[in-house]
């Protein structure tokens, strides 16, 4: 009896084609200028820094974690620029906050 395999929606393959092409894209340019490349990697963590910034001094002020939809890729970009492993709350890592009582 054969395996069933999954297959992805058109719309899914056709937005991962685009995204491959775009990547490739890119890529090409920045191997072509890396002053360029490094420029956007600088633009890419100060906003990175930026909006976690501003996630710690909301979540200061109010009591509440803010943990809108630009933490998450934030935070993964700053991982990926200093090479730290990404931290969760469910797996061991730190949570972001005091411990608990």
């Amino acid at each position: 009896m054969p395996a069933a395999t999954a297959t992805l929606p058109g719309w899914y393959r056709a937005l991962a084609i685009v995204v491959g092409l775009v990547a490739i894209l890119l890529a090409f340019v920045v191997l072509a200028d890396p002053a360029l490349g490094l420029a956007t990697l600088v633009l890419l963590l100060g906003f990175a820094l930026l909006v976690i910034g501003l996630d710690r001094l909301i979540a200061g002020v109010t009591g509440h974690p803010f943990g809108g939809f630009f933490i998450g890729p934030a935070q993964g970009v700053v991982n990926e620029v200093v090479g730290s492993p990404p931290t969760t709350g469910t797996s061991g890592g730190s949570t972001g906050g005091p411990p608990k009582p």
